[in-house]
Parts: structure tokens; sequence; C-alpha cells
């Protein structure tokens, strides 16, 4: 099995009578976070192909059909989609057809003519979606045509659409977010909007102000754990796990006085060893090293042959979102010399380090996190 993680795509589907010049004028903002672009380009499609129920079929069966070879050639089920107009109608229908085929990661809609009643906790839930932008117009007169065809000229042309890129879907969902511009139909695509989208889609990886903050509290903590568990600062390590690739790895640059080149290249399934107990269980997990042998369930062996020969505990704490109740990564803090409170990891001792330490970390980096996971900035300090 290869251990390389697989691509992350992100796929950009125009809307009708265009030829989506954005399209291209993206590609370096996505390719800035190493997101590979794939842009699907059907060429000027008119307004009569579109309310015309065969045309419209045809297009449709021709992106289902280039999204599954997409997948297949790229080695994913899962990919991420920036869509305008016509384009997110062709996005959501695929998905919805497609039955689990393939899945999306994150979803930019801009100009949407999604019906508002669509089922995102459903689709959320399956896990066919990660998580949706969906970028309106308060002035987007398109999408109220489409509407209005999908409402009241249903029975001519057959149409599942609404004008969600002008008002906001109905259902809620902390993994549905929403914003909008004061303009028409072309402004949700604006360039200026190109940067906080390659941020949205690239998350778990870390923009660098993020990451420049996220690692200024990692570094932090790595000497209040030395310092608690009465050991040298060089003598603790701290990382960021998260699932990137179908797999927990460490977050790129999110780590302190990780040394050990192979450890970067962890790949850690859940429920394996006490990253992967803390991330699927949602509680700390301490394990400790006893002669060859680890507490705990261990990693298989392709990755305990990654880990430094001198580590001897780690501590994983699972970091979850206060908006979406859910684990999003696990800090480890680990070392070489065996503290004595974490002799017992059962220990009462142990466990109230552990407990701490959660306590300690968790409130400086989730919000960082939260920030990153919306593909925004964090707030400037000021004087």
């Amino acid at each position: 099995m290869s251990l390389i993680p697989k691509p992350r795509v992100v796929v950009t589907i125009h809307g009708i009578q265009t030829q989506g010049k954005w399209q291209k004028n993206i590609t370096p903002y996505l390719a800035k976070y190493g997101l590979v672009p794939y842009h699907i380009d059907y060429g000027w499609f008119s307004v009569l192909k579109f309310l015309f129920p065969i045309s419209r079929e045809r297009q449709l069966d021709r992106i289902r059909k280039e999204l599954r070879d997409l997948v297949d050639r790229a080695g994913t089920r899962r990919i991420s989609v920036i869509a305008h107009s016509f384009g997110t109608f062709l996005a959501m229908e695929a998905l919805l057809r497609e039955n689990g085929t393939f899945k999306y990661d994150r979803v930019v809609l801009t100009g949407s003519i999604v019906p508002r009643d669509f089922d995102w906790k459903d689709a959320f839930a399956k896990r066919w979606v990660t998580a949706v932008r969906n970028e309106r117009a308060t002035s987007d007169w398109v999408v109220g045509i489409a509407d209005f065809a999908a409402h009241h000229l249903r029975w001519i042309f057959w149409l599942q659409a609404g004008d969600s890129g002008r008002e906001r879907f109905i259902q809620e969902a902390p993994e549905l977010l929403d914003d909008f511009v004061v303009g028409s139909h072309s402004e949700t695509h604006n360039a200026l909007k190109f940067e906080q989208w390659a941020r949205f889609i690239a998350y778990p990886l870390l923009p660098g102000d993020i990451l420049e903050r996220v690692w200024s509290e990692l570094s932090a903590f790595r000497g209040a754990v030395a310092t608690m568990l009465g050991e040298a600062p060089d003598k603790v390590r701290v990382n960021m796990f998260a699932p990137i690739g179908g797999a927990l790895r460490i977050v790129p640059g999110a780590c302190a006085n990780m040394t050990y080149a192979p450890e970067l290249d962890l790949k850690i399934e859940l429920g394996h060893g006490a990253t992967g107990a803390a991330f699927s269980k949602g509680n700390p997990c301490i394990v400790t090293k006893q002669g060859e042998f680890w507490s705990g369930s261990s990693l298989p062996e392709t990755e305990l042959d990654k880990l430094n020969p001198s580590l001897k505990w780690v501590i994983a704490l699972p970091v979850r979102s206060a908006s979406r109740k859910v684990t999003i990564c696990v800090i480890n803090v680990d070392g070489f010399n065996i503290p004595e409170k974490l002799r017992n990891v059962i220990s009462q001792d142990a466990q109230d380090v552990a407990i701490a330490l959660l306590g300690m970390i968790v409130p400086r980096v989730e919000p960082c996190l939260e920030v990153a996971f919306r593909g925004e900035y964090l707030p400037e300090l000021e004087v």
C-alpha cells in the first residue's frame, strides 16, 4: 500500500454563456497551497440549452462521467469543488446521482442555483461533503430567474433549482458557511476572494499567518510541559496531527523540536497508537515504552519503524471544535525520558497531567484552527 498522500484535487466548473476566465485566474492561488486545479470547461452553454431538460441532462451526464474518470485517474474518491451558477447545479446534482461513487471535501458555491432546501445535513452526515462556503450576491437577478423557472414553470422545464446565490440556504449547520457581497451575479467570483477560497479548501494545511501563531503556541506549550514534568526542554517535543489524505498526519510546520525526519511521514489510522485512539475516542491518551514494547494500542510496524528510537512516552490530546462538536486534530507532547508522574499511565497523577495539559493548550489553538477552517484571517492586534 502506498504511503504517498493522495493529491488534493480542486475541480472548477463555470456557468452558462461564459468561457470561465476566472477558472484560469484562480489557478495560482490554489497552487500556492499545494492544491491541484482541474478546470472543467464545457464551452459556451446557452440559456436555452440550460432550460431544456434534454440538453441540460446531456451536459450533466458528461460532467458525471468526467468526474468519475478524474477520481479514478487521480487515485482519490474525494475532491474539492469551486463552482459558479450552472456549475453549482452540475456539481451538486452529480454528487447526488452518483450516490457516494465519489465525494467532495470542501465546496465553494458562487452565484448558486442549488435549491435553498438542499439537504446539507444529510450530505454532511453521509460524509459526502466536508464543508461548504456559499458566496451570495444581494442583487443576483440571474439566480432569481432560475428559481422562477423551477417553481412556476416546472411543468415545462423540469428544473430542480433555486436562488441560494441570493438568499441563504434554509438549513443551518456549522459546516455550512455563508458570505455575501453587495453586487450582481458575476461579483460572487471576484478575484479578491480567491485567496480566501484557497485557504478554505487547503485546510487542515495552515496558511502562513495562522501557522506562525499555532507554532508559537506549540513552542510555548512545550516549555510549559517541560517545567510541569521536571524535564529538560530539549527532551520534550510537540506536534499536531490532523486528517490529511485519509489518515492522521503531522500538519506541515505545526511541530516543535521534531528533528527526526522519518517521523514527519507518519501515517496513523484511527484507533492506532495514542494519536489514533485520542482522535477516535475524543479523550486524552498516554502511552509509554517499556523495553521494546509500547503500552496501549500500538502502531503498525511500518509506522513504528519511523519513530525516533529514543522516544519513551507520548501524551495525545484531542482538540475539539467548539462549534462543530467534533475532534479536529490531536496535539501530541512526547519525550525521551519517562517523567515520574507518567510511570503508571493509569494512575491519578498521570491522568491529572493529561487533563491539565488539555486545558492548557486547547483554548490557545482551537480558535486559530476555526479561523483556518473558514478560510479567514486572524484578527489584527489593535494598539
